[in-house]
C-alpha cells in the first residue's frame, strides 16, 4: 500500500495559508453562496462573475476558473444541486468532492484544499439519508481521486523508474467552517483508517487473475497486516489440510491443481482490542476469494466470463476492514477472519454436478451447478467459525459473537437492486437488528444497503428430498433466473454448516446470529469505460467500519 497524502485541517478559511497549496476545491449547495459578502466569497465571486455572464450552465457542474487570491491560482467549483430531496445523501458530497479534486489534479494541482461549505440543516428532514459522517465521506472522496492502483502504480515505476507518480497527491488542506479541531481530527484519524483498509482491497481488486492469483492475494495481505499492531496473519496451503479441515473449498477447487500457482489456500486474520475490557462483540468474518471464476464444469459462456476476477472483492473487503480496524486499533471489537482463495477452473479434475461431497460440519451436498462455487468456499470456514464460537462459550466467553459472510456472490441481488449491496440474515440476526446496523451505517457512509428477509421458501428449495443427500448446493439455473435468487444461499450455508442448529428456535443459550453480505452490486460503481471493466468501490470496508467500531 502507498503512504496517504498528508491531511491538514482547519477551522477556518482564513487559517489556510496561501504558499500551502496550489488550488481550492470548493464543495457547496446553491450558487448563492458565492455572492455572499464574507471572504472568502467574495473574491471567489469575483472570478466566477465573468464565466457567469456569459454561461447561463455556469454554476450547475464542476469548473476551473483563475482566480489569483488563492494558492495556485486555480478555484475549482463544485456545486452540489440538492442534498436536502426525496432521494438525496450523503453521496451528493462525495461525487462532489471526488469530482472536484479530480478536476484540479487534472488541472496540474498535487496540493489541493478542499474547502466544505455548511450543510444546510435541511438534510436532517430527509427521511433515507444520514450526513453525520459527512466530513469523513468527503476525505474518502478526495483520496479516493488521489489513489492510484498497484497494477498501474508497478506499470509507472517499472516503465519512469524514480519518476512514477504513485499517488497523484502530496497534500490535502481541508476546511470546514463551525467545526472544532478535535471534530476534525476525529474525522481525519477515523477516514484515514477506512482508506488504509480500503486500498488494501482496492489494490487487490483491481489485479488480473495472473497478478493476483490465491497466493500473491495471501502475499498482499501479509505484506500488509506486518505494519499493523494487532493484527496476526497465518495462511494454509497444504492440500491435504485443506481437503480435511475445508473439504468444500478442496473440491471446488480441484481443477485448479494443475498448476501449483493457481492453487488454493485459506487465510486467516486475528485482532485483538488493545484494551480487552472494551470488547463489546468478537466478529467471525468470512471473505469469498475467487481470484477467477470460469463456472468450472457448469462453464459460463456468452461472455459471461468477462470481469470474473473481480469475484475475490468479498475477502478483498474482509481483509481492507481488518487492516482498517488494527490502524484504527479499535477497542470495542475483537476479529477473526477467514478468506477461501481459489481459482474455480475448468480440466480433468473438475468437481461435477451430480457429485455428493462432505461439508466440514458432516453435512452431504450434492453438488448441481458447479458455477455456484462461492458458497462452497465460504460454507466450511463459517462451520469453523460456528465451532469457535462454541468452544468459547463452554469456556466461559460472554463477549457476543456473530458470524458474517461477504461475497460477490449472485448476479441476482443487481437484479433485485441494482448496485447495491443487500444482507440476508438468520432468526438471531434479524432479532438483535444486526442487518439493519449495517443499513444504518451504509446510509451514513455513502454505501446503501438493502435488508432482504430469509423466508421458509428459502430453506425449503434447498432442503434435500431423498435418503442419498442432506443438502441441494443450487439449481442449476442462473441466480438471475431463479426466484429468491441471492436469498437462498444462505439457507445452503446455513444448513451446510450446521448453523440450523443455532436458530431462534434453539434458545437463546445456543443461537448464533448470521448475516450474509452479498455485494456483487455494491462492489462495482457500475460505470464500464468503454471496453473496461467498472470501477471498484472498496465496499463493505467503510460500512463495517461505521457498524462496528466505537
Amino acid at each position: 500500500m502507498t503512504t496517504l497524502p498528508e491531511i491538514r485541517t482547519h477551522s477556518s478559511y482564513s487559517q489556510l495559508a496561501v504558499g500551502s497549496h496550489d488550488a481550492v476545491v470548493a464543495v457547496y449547495t446553491g450558487a448563492d453562496i458565492l455572492t455572499q459578502q464574507q471572504a472568502p466569497y467574495t473574491d471567489w465571486e469575483a472570478a466566477a462573475a465573468p464565466f457567469r455572464q456569459i454561461d447561463k450552465e455556469f454554476g450547475k457542474s464542476v469548473v476551473l476558473v483563475p482566480a489569483p487570491s488563492v494558492g495556485g491560482g486555480r478555484l475549482v467549483l463544485s456545486p452540489i444541486d440538492s442534498v436536502d430531496d426525496d432521494t438525496d445523501d450523503v453521496r451528493k458530497v462525495f461525487d462532489a468532492v471526488k469530482s472536484g479534486v479530480a478536476r484540479a489534479i487534472e488541472a496540474g494541482a498535487r496540493r489541493p484544499a478542499v474547502y466544505l461549505a455548511p450543510l444546510p440543516a435541511s438534510v436532517n428532514a430527509v427521511p433515507d439519508a444520514d450526513y453525520s459522517r459527512w466530513i469523513e465521506v468527503a476525505l474518502l472522496a478526495g483520496l479516493k481521486a488521489s489513489y492510484v492502483t498497484l497494477v498501474v502504480r508497478e506499470h509507472r515505476t517499472a516503465t519512469l523508474g524514480a519518476d512514477a507518480v504513485v499517488e497523484n497527491l502530496h497534500s490535502i488542506d481541508l476546511v470546514v467552517e463551525s467545526h472544532s479541531d478535535e471534530e476534525l481530527r476525529n474525522a481525519v484519524k477515523r477516514a484515514t483508517a477506512i482508506e488504509g483498509g480500503r486500498r488494501l482491497a482496492l489494490d487487490m481488486g483491481y489485479g488480473d487473475p495472473e497478478r493476483m492469483t490465491p497466493y500473491k492475494c495471501a502475499e498482499t495481505i501479509q505484506a500488509a497486516a506486518a505494519s499493523v499492531p494487532g493484527l496476526e496473519f497465518e495462511v494454509i496451503k497444504d492440500l491435504d489440510m485443506i481437503k480435511q479441515d475445508y473439504p468444500l473449498l478442496y473440491h471446488s477447487a480441484r481443477a485448479s491443481f494443475a498448476e501449483k500457482r493457481t492453487w488454493p489456500c485459506v487465510v486467516k486474520l486475528e485482532y485483538r482490542s488493545p484494551m480487552p475490557a472494551q470488547v463489546k462483540e468478537h466478529l467471525f468474518l468470512v471473505g469469498k476469494g475467487v481470484t477467477y471464476d470460469t463456472g468450472g464444469i457448469s462453464l459460463k459462456i456468452g461472455g459471461s466470463m468477462r470481469g470474473m476476477s473481480r469475484d475475490k472483492l468479498g475477502a478483498c473487503g474482509v481483509a481492507g476492514f481488518a487492516v482498517a480496524t488494527g490502524l484504527m486499533q479499535e477497542t470495542a471489537v475483537d476479529l477473526s477472519c477467514v478468506l477461501a482463495f481459489e481459482r474455480n477452473s475448468i480440466g480433468p479434475n473438475s468437481l461435477l454436478p451430480d457429485e455428493i461431497v462432505y461439508s466440514r460440519a458432516g453435512v452431504r451436498v450434492l453438488i448441481n451447478d458447479t458455477d455456484a462455487e462461492g458458497r462452497l468456499v465460504m460454507t466450511d470456514p463459517v462451520a469453523e467459525c460456528r465451532e469457535r464460537i462454541l468452544a468459547a462459550r463452554v469456556a466461559g466467553s460472554k463477549i457476543p459473537a456473530a458470524i458474517y459472510t461477504v461475497a460477490t456472490l449472485t448476479g441476482h441481488v443487481i437484479r433485485a437492486y441494482g448496485w447495491y449491496g443487500a444482507t440476508v440474515a438468520n432468526g438471531p440476526a434479524r432479532r438483535g437488528k444486526y442487518d439493519q446496523r449495517l443499513a444504518v451505517s451504509g446510509l451514513a457512509y455513502g454505501d446503501p444497503f438493502e435488508n432482504s428477509i430469509m423466508r421458509r421458501e428459502d430453506h425449503a428449495f434447498v432442503r434435500g428430498r431423498t435418503d442419498r443427500e442432506d443438502v441441494y448446493q443450487s439449481n442449476s439455473l442462473p441466480s438471475t433466473l431463479t426466484d429468491r435468487g441471492h436469498q437462498y444461499p444462505a439457507a445452503f450455508i446455513i444448513k451446510a454448516s450446521g448453523l440450523d442448529k443455532h436458530s431462534v428456535g434453539a434458545g437463546a443459550s445456543a443461537a448464533i446470529p448470521f448475516v450474509h453480505v452479498d455485494i456483487a452490486g455494491s462492489a462495482e460503481d457500475g460505470s464500464e469505460p468503454g471496453l473496461g471493466l467498472c470501477g471498484i468501490t472498496g465496499s463493505p470496508v467503510a460500512t463495517f467500519a461505521g457498524a462496528f467500531w466505537s
